[in-house]
């Protein structure tokens, strides 16, 4: 989805549980259910090397991958919307006993619950890991049936005009 979609439908879902929540925490609620792409961001300057920082060229990045989530090698990590770092949240939630954490994690929640809509719309709900164990085993398999992950990004940092930098080939031994 994009973040028209996100900050609409987060809005929305907060409006609706503004009589459950309150006026503040459903606010949250729509904050972190828009907020939690900003992960998407930083994978864009990881895949970058952190030599562009263009807002516009990420949004672009974006939607030059998008048809390509079906490829044999495509390959996403979103470190926000894995297993992980709700299960993260939801701990300092319980520990903090914060209804604002809470409304967070809830905001978290809904976000992933469209996301996984979208893409199983799209016959592509596993082009994301959901899990950082997932895609570190995913991605070894990838790497032994001679697929690399990393390629796909590297056509799509190109077709926008950004240079990607070149990686050590990892069939070559390492100088050292």
């Amino acid at each position: 989805m994009n973040l028209r979609e996100h900050v609409v439908l987060g809005g929305g879902a907060a409006l609706a549980l503004t009589p459950v929540l309150g006026a503040q925490d459903s606010a949250v609620f729509w904050a972190a259910s828009v907020l939690i792409d900003a992960d998407h961001y930083w994978d864009y300057l990881y895949r970058s090397r952190f030599r562009d920082w263009s807002p516009r060229r990420m949004f672009e990045f974006h939607r030059t991958l998008f048809p390509q989530i079906r490829r044999p090698d495509f390959l996403a990590l979103s470190f926000f919307h894995t297993v992980e770092w709700f299960a993260l949240v939801y701990l300092v939630a319980t520990f903090l006993e914060s209804s604002a954490v809470a409304a967070v994690f809830w905001g978290m929640a809904f976000h992933l619950a469209l996301d996984a809509l979208w893409l199983t719309l799209h016959r592509a709900l596993f082009s994301r890991a959901f899990s950082m164990i997932e895609y570190v085993l995913r991605r070894r398999r990838l790497r032994q049936r001679g697929l690399e992950p990393d390629l796909v990004y590297d056509e799509a940092l190109t077709a926008i005009g950004v240079t990607p930098v070149a990686r050590p080939s990892p069939s070559l031994p390492s100088p050292l």
